[in-house]
């Protein structure tokens, strides 16, 4: 093979007897540049939440202040509801099997429902429209009836929640 061609990674010549296609010059690149990849996406998800409480700060807090006015003295947290369809799916939710649910703010809460004293910012699956519903701050934590509606608020960024027990790409762009 010519000398045009060499290893991405360490720069080296590849060999002859590689495919022409070849971009390492053996394993051990193939195998460092992968584990290089793996490690570089890890880091991009971690950072992910972080950046999207950086970039809607102003949202965050303005979405507070009005949960806030619009709360019963007796809440303690409130829960975003996503209609799919035939139904209207409540978040947050914690898997079966897990006793911890992941927070927008990288922490852990075994409560299905996100706080409002400290205020924890809801973790949507993706941007739409979600209705709001509070619930009580003593235990068992039951659903508080509101005498008047809330509208519906638009969460203007998303995150990644798994598993989630139905297709996201199934609720039509109407109902979103």
């Amino acid at each position: 093979m010519s000398d045009d061609f060499f290893c991405v990674l360490c720069r080296k010549p590849i060999s002859g007897d590689l495919r022409l296609s070849s971009r390492y010059c053996g394993l051990e690149c193939r195998n460092k540049a992968l584990a290089a990849r793996r490690k570089d996406e890890t880091l991009r998800r971690r950072n992910e939440r972080e950046l999207i409480v950086k970039v809607h700060a102003d949202w965050i807090r303005n979405f507070r202040y009005e949960l806030l006015a619009l709360a019963p003295s007796e809440a303690g947290g409130y829960q975003t509801g996503l209609w799919i369809g035939e139904m209207t799916y409540w978040f947050p939710s914690i898997p079966a099997g897990s006793k911890y649910r992941n927070t927008l703010l990288r922490t852990r809460s075994q409560h299905s429902f996100f706080y409002l004293d400290p205020f924890e910012p809801p973790t949507v699956p993706m941007i739409a429209y979600y209705q709001i519903r509070f619930v009580h701050k003593i235990p068992p934590h039951p659903v508080l009836s509101m005498e008047k509606s809330i509208d519906k608020i638009r969460i203007p960024y998303e995150a990644l929640i798994k598993p989630l027990p139905f297709n996201l790409r199934a609720i039509p762009r109407d109902l979103r």
